[in-house]
C-alpha cells in the first residue's frame, strides 16, 4: 500500500481532486506519521488536529458535490509560528506572545487557506526568527528528522523539519539571512526566498523594508511552485510589488530563456572557507550544467562588502520587529536580545554607510548578471552542526545566504548530494531580481537531470 506522507505535493493533490483519496484519509495519514515522528523531531510548536478535522470534513463534503476549494485542497500545510494564524496561537518563538491567538490571518495564509490548505499547526522557529538555530523558550529545540543529533539550521527549521519527516505536504517559511535555504539545505528539501514583493507579507513588521519575506518551501520544485503560484501576486496594501514574470506550474518543465548561457560557479563564494567534502558534492554541477548545454566559469556575484554591515543589518531588523511588537524584553531569549543589542549602539553614520555600500554593490551585481544568467553555489558552508549548541557556540559561516536579502535577490536551495556525514547538502542558485520564474525553471532543470 502505498504511503501518503511518501507522496509529492502535486500527485497528492491530484488523487484528491480525481476522489482516488480523500482529505481525511490524507489527514490521517499525516497525523499518524507526526504521532511517530514529532516527539523526536520537534518540528511544532501548536498542532490543532481539531481544526484541521474539521476543515477536511467540510472539503470531503464539497468533493462529494464535484466542488474542490482550489489547488491546494486537502493538503497539509504546516504555518512557521512568525505568521498570523486565525484561531491559532502564533508565538513568534517568544514568551511574551506564548498565549497569543490571532482573530485573522497573515495575508499569504488566507491565500493558502482559501485555496484549500489544511492547516495542521505551527511549525518552529527561533525567537522572532533571529537565529540560525530553531529552538526557543516557548517550544524547545527541533532536530534533524535525518539525524536527531544534527541541527535543522534556521528559521524556518520547523517547517524544514516537518516536511522531511513527512508530517506535512507543504510548509512555508520566511526568510531573513537564510531561513528558507540553509534549513532546506541541511534536511533535503527545497525552500525559496523569493525577491522581495513577489509574496506579499502582511502585517509586516518592516513594511518598507524587502529584507525578509515568506518564502515557499517542499520536497520538489514543482510542488514548491504548485504553493508559490497560491501565495504570490500583489496586493494593494503591499508597499513593495512584483511586476516581473509570475512562476507557474505549467511550463516548468520548459527549460528557462537564456540571456546569456552562462552561470557563474563558485565552491568558496565571497571568499568563505566552504568544508572540502561539501565543496567535492557541489562540484559535480558544473558536469551537470554543461551537460544541460551551459556555459560555466568560477565566478560569484561581488557581493562581499556587505558583509561589513551584518551587525547593522540584523540589528536593524531586530529594532524593528521590537517596535511593531513590543516584547516583554525581560522574558526574551539570548538570541532576540544579542540581535537588538547589536543595533543599539550603532549610529546613523553606519546606516548610511551601509546604504551607500548597497547601492555599490547593487550597480555592480547588476553588471555581473549581464555576464551570466545564473549564480550557483553550496547553500551552506560546512556540515550540519550539534543541535544543543547556543548561538554563540555555531561556527556555521552564514555569507553564503545572507548577503542576497539586502539586494532582493531571487534564491532556491535544492538537494545536491550529501557531505561526509552522509547528510544531505543543497546547491544555491541566485539570479537577478525579478527572475524568479526563470530561476524556478532552472532548478527544475537541475532537479529533474540529477534524477534521471
Amino acid at each position: 500500500m502505498t504511503d501518503i506522507t511518501a507522496l509529492t505535493a502535486e500527485t497528492m493533490a491530484a488523487k484528491l481532486r480525481a476522489r482516488e483519496m480523500s482529505a481525511s484519509e490524507v489527514l490521517a495519514a499525516h497525523r499518524t506519521r507526526t504521532v511517530a515522528q514529532e516527539p523526536t523531531v520537534n518540528a511544532f510548536v501548536t498542532l490543532d488536529w481539531d481544526a484541521a478535522e474539521a476543515r477536511v470534513a467540510e472539503l470531503d463534503a464539497m468533493a462529494a458535490r464535484g466542488e474542490f476549494a482550489g489547488p491546494l485542497h486537502g493538503l497539509p500545510v504546516a504555518i512557521k509560528d512568525c505568521f498570523e494564524t486565525k484561531g491559532l496561537r502564533t508565538t513568534w518563538g517568544s514568551k511574551s506572545f506564548e498565549n497569543h491567538v490571532p482573530d485573522y490571518d497573515a495575508l499569504h495564509v488566507a491565500r493558502l487557506r482559501n485555496a484549500g490548505a489544511v492547516i495542521t499547526g505551527k511549525s518552529n522557529t527561533p525567537e522572532f526568527t533571529l537565529s540560525g538555530q530553531t529552538t526557543n523558550l516557548v517550544a524547545g529545540t527541533t532536530r534533524n528528522p535525518l539525524n536527531p543529533q544534527k541541527s535543522v539550521a534556521g528559521s524556518s527549521g520547523g517547517a524544514a523539519a516537518a516536511l522531511a519527516a513527512g508530517m506535512a505536504a507543504l510548509a512555508d517559511g520566511s526568510d531573513l539571512g537564510g531561513s528558507t535555504r540553509t534549513p532546506a539545505a541541511w534536511c533535503g528539501v527545497v525552500g525559496m526566498r523569493p525577491t522581495s514583493g513577489l509574496i506579499p507579507y502582511g502585517p509586516n513588521p518592516s513594511p518598507f523594508d524587502g529584507l525578509s519575506v515568506p518564502g515557499p518551501m517542499a520536497r520538489t520544485v514543482r510542488d514548491l511552485v504548485l504553493m508559490l503560484e497560491v501565495m504570490q501576486g500583489n496586493a494593494a496594501c503591499q508597499p513593495l510589488g512584483f511586476w516581473q514574470s509570475l512562476p507557474r506550474l505549467a511550463g516548468l518543465d520548459n527549460p528557462p530563456a537564456r540571456q546569456t548561457g552562462r552561470v557563474a560557479l563558485s565552491l568558496s563564494p565571497f571568499g568563505a572557507s566552504v568544508e572540502p567534502s561539501v565543496q567535492a558534492a557541489i562540484a559535480q554541477a558544473e558536469t551537470l550544467c554543461r551537460g544541460l548545454g551551459w556555459q560555466t566559469a568560477e565566478d560569484a556575484p561581488p557581493l562581499e562588502p556587505l558583509m561589513a554591515h551584518q551587525d547593522v543589518i540584523r540589528g536593524q531588523c531586530a529594532l524593528q520587529i521590537r517596535a511593531a511588537l513590543q516584547p516583554e524584553m525581560a522574558l526574551a531569549g539570548e538570541s532576540f536580545r544579542t540581535a537588538c543589542a547589536q543595533a543599539e549602539g550603532r549610529s546613523l553614520a553606519e546606516l548610511i554607510a551601509y546604504q551607500a555600500t548597497r547601492a555599490r554593490v547593487w550597480t555592480e551585481v547588476c553588471a555581473f548578471f549581464e555576464r551570466y544568467d545564473f549564480a550557483l553555489w553550496p547553500t551552506a558552508t560546512g556540515m550540519p552542526f550539534s543541535a544543543d549548541l547556543r548561538d554563540g557556540e555555531i561556527t556555521e559561516d552564514w555569507r553564503t545566504v545572507t548577503l542576497t536579502p539586502p539586494l532582493e535577490l531571487p534564491s532556491v536551495s535544492i538537494p545536491f548530494g550529501q557531505s561526509a556525514d552522509g547528510m544531505p547538502t543543497g546547491l544555491h542558485i541566485t539570479g537577478p531580481k525579478g527572475s524568479d520564474a526563470r530561476l524556478l525553471q532552472f532548478a527544475r532543470s537541475i532537479e529533474r537531470a540529477l534524477k534521471g
